[in-house]
């Protein structure tokens, strides 16, 4: 494997603290919990339509 495709390969908890907050920085994506507080209102709203539908 070459070392680029090591790199894909490394899970977070693979990573020193140093190196994960280095790569955080270099990524410059910071969204914050918007992306979790959307899934989670979307699945309610599907959960409600599943039942509200079905009976």
């Amino acid at each position: 494997m070459t070392n680029d495709q090591n790199k894909l390969t490394r899970q977070d908890e693979d990573l020193a603290a140093a190196e994960f907050s280095e790569e955080e920085v270099r990524d410059r994506h910071d969204f914050g919990n918007w992306p979790e507080l959307f899934g989670l209102v979307l699945a309610i709203v599907v959960i409600w339509l599943v039942f509200a539908f079905t009976g």
